[in-house]
């Protein structure tokens, strides 16, 4: 069978979906083809924070903003990776960004802010209410709306041109599919692609599993396949989480209905600042990994045969390290006086910034399952199921490391003063995940693919990680946001091509 739309979509998560809904309120025809058995994406799966300059919630907080001074954080926010900046979709981004906020607010999205977000200047973190489905679940509200085509379970594994080379529809499940006007790639990042792991980062790399298992780099083949050119490939955001809670989570239980999110953002805020922080620390303990200042304090990472196996300066090589492990596993462990300066301000063992902050007692109370304390290290050893002399013998000889002044080990800089006074306490099991990808496709300012003489591939654009075409993203709520900005964008240009159904025989494209 063979269907046939104005635009075709591949991949119906955040960007996706975006995308889908601008090209049909400009007018055209939608089909979307989702691999999995529903949409979302990582989008579904995030913490949920958009930055924006120039929203409505500024004004409303009295804060001054502008898309130059935006830009200008977001060069400092990037520091060594600003050389490699793609600045073009930089200011893209920042000048969509708060339209785009004010976008979701229309179609039932409510946000918590903006709240400051290090190192920027001004505050522009908005928090989705009342957790990261409710972008999916009005994007998906919307689409249905806009009489959007939405194909679940579907595998694209080609991509087809007509008589003049131009990308004209995808093959999926055996099926046809068909857009008059172009095709956008929405399929998100390549965290989960053990191949391109490896071929662009490393072998180590390759072995560290995806937040989201779904995001085998499709798009980076498809693109691939017709003369798209791969940017950027060596950048992964590669660190330790700790393992799921079995604890019911209250904020990711609330349903995500639009009057649930507008009770929510009245609710949230009145609340004196206080207890907004004590109602968003259960979530903070449960998403959020520790800090890097506490390694820096003196703690170290142990995994379950109680050996250190990394620097602990480096999140990545802390995240292959426990990869490598059988049971992909590591502790934290520190003593009480770690334990002392990280239980008040300024020192939250993790935090979402400007919002809530949390210390060391409050995953003793939210999280007792990763909460671990004990007179002795042996003690301490056998609650986290470690072997007590290892754990003794790691201990005695990273003592020793610290008074001599260097890490014989691992290089460590950050050395600390030891982990001598009782009690001694451990967070954990904490696992490895690669979250993001940051490498993308490269697309023009349209958002088309380009080749590797930067012209566009007729017929093709890239939305969302897909098509980051070199923008660095290095701070909290920009990955959100370009899959939203760029999916609008993508849309709407597709919808105002040209239909190139028109020339024919279709035929597959080559591949290679």
């Amino acid at each position: 069978m063979i269907y046939t739309a104005d635009v075709l979509i591949i991949g119906g998560g955040g960007s996706g979906m975006s995308a889908a809904i601008s090209a049909a309120t400009s007018g055209a025809s939608v089909i979307v083809l989702e691999k999995c058995p529903q949409v979302g994406g990582s989008t579904a799966m995030s913490v949920g924070s958009f930055t924006a300059a120039n929203t409505s919630y500024q004004y409303r907080a009295g804060v001054n903003d502008s898309i130059d001074l935006f830009i200008e954080d977001m060069k400092v926010a990037n520091g060594p990776f600003e050389e490699r900046e793609n600045k073009e979709l930089r200011r893209i981004l920042a000048e969509n960004a708060g339209p785009t906020v004010e976008w979701l607010s229309s179609i039932g999205v409510q946000f918590l802010g903006p709240t400051p977000e290090p190192p920027y200047e001004k505050p522009r973190m908005h928090n989705v209410l009342p957790n990261s489905r409710a972008y999916r679940d009005a994007l998906l509200r919307e689409c249905r709306k806009r009489g959007v085509t939405i194909c679940m379970s579907m595998q694209v594994d080609r991509l087809l041109r007509n008589a003049a080379g131009e990308i004209i529809g995808a093959g999926a499940n055996g099926m046809n599919y068909f857009g008059r006007r172009g095709v956008i790639l929405a399929t998100g990042d390549y965290s989960a692609s053990t191949e391109l792991k490896a071929r662009f980062v490393g072998e180590d790399a390759a072995k560290v599993p995806p937040v989201n298992p779904s995001n085998t780099g499709d798009g980076f083949k498809l693109g691939s396949d017709v003369g798209a050119v791969m940017t950027q490939m060596d950048r992964l955001y590669e660190g330790l989480r700790f393992a799921p809670s079995n604890r019911p989570d209250f904020i990711k239980m609330l349903p995500s209905h639009p009057a649930v999110s507008r009770v929510m953002r009245a609710v949230t805020e009145r609340l004196p600042k206080n207890l907004l922080a004590y109602v968003i620390r259960g979530a903070l303990t449960t998403w959020i990994g520790p800090n890097n200042t506490m390694y820096r304090a003196g703690a170290i990472l142990v995994t379950p045969d109680g050996r250190r196996v990394a620097n602990e300066d480096s999140d990545k090589l802390m995240a292959r390290a426990v990869a490598a492990t059988d049971v992909n596993a590591g502790y934290m462990v520190f003593d009480s006086r770690v334990a002392r300066k990280f239980s008040a301000w300024p020192n939250p063992v993790s935090t979402f910034p400007g919002v809530a902050y949390a210390y060391v007692h409050d995953y003793r109370r939210y999280r007792p399952d990763v909460y671990h304390r004990a007179d002795t290290v042996e003690e301490l050893a056998a609650d986290i199921g470690v072997d007590p002399e290892a754990m003794r013998s790691t201990i005695d000889k990273w003592n020793r490391q610290v008074v001599a002044g260097e890490d014989s080990e691992f290089g460590r800089g950050n050395l600390g003063e030891g982990i001598i006074n009782g009690p001694f306490y451990a967070l954990g099991p904490m696992q490895a995940y690669v979250t993001l990808a940051d490498g993308g496709l490269a697309v023009d300012t349209e958002l088309r693919v380009t080749d590797a003489d930067g012209d566009p591939i007729p017929g093709l654009w890239a939305a969302g990680s897909t098509g980051q075409g070199g923008l660095q993203l290095l701070n909290h709520g920009l990955h959100i946001g370009w899959a939203m900005i760029s999916g609008r964008l993508s849309g709407r240009h597709v919808a105002q091509a040209q239909n190139r159904l028109d020339l024919k025989p279709v035929e597959p494209a080559p591949t290679g």
